[in-house]
């Protein structure tokens, strides 16, 4: 697999799955390549990790040969650049509210990259507040953005003060926007459990963002109820 070959595959409308490595977990790196994952989530805004772990996940994402997403903790243009300066194939940024945010956020990496380069990398901005569904529209007439990603858990904040709740108000403002991008023949993506999977492929999404935990749970609990049913040996 090419590292941007996930930049081809949501050009071409075909699903993307991102796993987040959840902090230091080099060692996983070509697994995730030899088992069908597109990208390696390295996660510098929940997990904790800083610029030097973050640069040994790229490197190591780059010999596995799986393209290195890096969500930064913040959208400052000078942090940005040091994920870019160690040559990060995307960047996942937070709370990108304006078309002036995305417009910013673009020509950093047209600035970190120069243009040839830049075309290369992907970049993805996160959905996560009702001001962002406001202006989504003029978000949506910047050039340069490959994807959104929707962040279910912040927007619910936003609309209720609670981070997770997945009330009637939370779900109208995911299927809104969902229903924005779709039209607008943009790709966007959102965590999705594996039961839910059916829902996030019928309104739309084709980026799949999935935590190391939620694998490691489903495997475990296939695991445990495949000796139980067996019985004792």
């Amino acid at each position: 697999m090419t590292r941007n070959s996930c930049k081809h595959r949501l050009m071409n409308g075909e699903h993307v799955i991102a796993v987040n490595l959840g902090g230091r977990n080099l060692d996983v790196m070509s697994s995730l390549a030899k088992f069908g994952a597109h990208a390696a989530f390295i996660d510098c805004e929940r997990s904790g990790i800083g610029l030097d772990v973050a640069t040994n996940l790229i490197l190591e994402a780059r010999v596995a040969g799986i393209t290195s997403l890096v969500r930064s903790w913040t959208k400052e243009p000078a942090v940005l650049v040091q994920y870019l300066d160690r040559r990060a194939d995307g960047l996942v940024v937070p709370h990108v509210n304006t078309a002036r945010e995305v417009a910013e956020i673009v020509e950093v990496v047209r600035y970190a990259c120069g243009e040839v380069v830049a075309q290369e990398k992907i970049v993805i901005v996160q959905i996560e507040t009702m001001e962002a569904i406001r202006n989504l529209e003029e978000m949506l007439l910047v050039p340069g953005v490959d994807a959104f990603l929707i962040g279910p858990n912040d927007l619910a904040y936003d609309i209720t003060g609670q981070r997770g709740v997945l009330t009637s108000e939370v779900e109208t403002a995911i299927s809104e926007v969902s229903s924005r991008l779709r039209r607008e023949s943009r790709p966007f993506g959102m965590p999705g459990r594996f039961e839910n999977l059916n829902a996030f492929n019928s309104c739309g999404a084709r980026f799949l963002y999935y935590p190391m935990e939620w694998l490691l749970e489903r495997a475990l609990k296939e695991l445990s109820g495949a000796l139980d049913s067996s019985g004792s040996v």
